[in-house]
């Protein structure tokens, strides 16, 4: 399904952010995670303040989401099967929960370059992906130990 305007862009930003939020807080409460659950609450706060910022930007930039067609942005590249992080041992939590935000820093990067005639925005969308570039290093140092 193409994401063609700035809604969609950023309505499917929302669903990825909210996807990370409940697979990040389900892995919290996974016991297998107890000794890295600060962690992975870190990590669910940050996605609930994600969720919040997307919102945000698209409350803030409504009023320039109409005109701007977007060609060549398909959201199917960017969709993954979210299971339960409630039932996984901690090296899968952590390599799943890697690759969410490794999908989000591509997603956030193109967004970007999609949106680049939306200044505020693009640069939203950068920020996000540095976000997320910030929270996969730190699992992949989880998953190195």
């Amino acid at each position: 399904m193409p994401l063609v305007n700035f809604g969609s862009i950023l309505g499917f930003a929302e669903e990825i952010e909210k996807q990370h939020l409940k697979f990040l807080s389900q892995a919290s409460g996974n016991p297998d995670c107890d000794q890295h659950r600060a962690l992975f609450e870190s990590l669910a706060k940050s996605a609930k303040k994600r969720v919040a910022e997307v919102q945000r930007v698209r409350r803030e930039n409504v009023s320039e989401m109409v005109l701007a067609a977007i060609e060549g942005f398909e959201r199917d590249a960017y969709q993954v099967k979210v299971e339960d992080g409630s039932a996984p041992a901690l090296a899968q939590l952590a390599a799943k929960a890697e690759a969410l935000a490794e999908r989000s820093v591509c997603y956030y990067q193109k967004a970007a370059e999609k949106l680049q005639g939306q200044a505020d925005v693009a640069r939203a969308m950068k920020g996000l992906a540095k976000k997320h570039a910030k929270e996969k290093k730190k699992l992949a140092a989880l998953l190195l130990n």
